[in-house]
């Protein structure tokens, strides 16, 4: 159920240093979380257009990725958010395929607080390598 443009996202860097654990509280993509990117920021936290971030996450008591957070920047696409784009996917079981559960607004609202680091909050929360 992920877009094509996704595969072999575990190849690429990855921008963590350590797998991130849960938080407490206010864990919007709950469970420990690694995040991936496509290219290089080209300044110390600016993404360059064509790039695509992918956060997945296992979830407390699973041993599969079900959690997958997809940001990708698009010249042109939302001006208004750096030209990002935000589609999370899910999935339950490990066999199963990932249904999309969330998109845009509602990523939006809470990536706007990462806004100083091109929305890309690992930056913001100080752990990126």
């Amino acid at each position: 159920g992920l877009p094509d443009f996704t595969a072999g996202y575990d190849s690429w860097m990855r921008l963590n240093r350590k797998p991130i654990p849960p938080r407490e509280s206010g864990d919007a993509h709950l469970g420990t979380k690694n995040v991936f990117a496509s290219r290089k920021p080209r300044t110390s936290v600016r993404f360059p257009v064509g790039t695509i971030v992918v956060k997945e996450a296992i979830r407390p008591g699973k041993d599969f990725v079900g959690l997958i957070a997809i940001m990708r920047k698009e010249r042109g696409l939302d001006p208004a958010h750096n030209d990002w784009q935000f589609v999370e996917y899910t999935r339950e079981r490990a066999r199963e395929r990932f249904t999309e559960t969330a998109s845009d607004a509602v990523c939006w609202s809470c990536h706007m607080g990462a806004q100083q680091t091109d929305y890309v909050w690992i930056y913001t929360l100080g752990l990126a390598r």
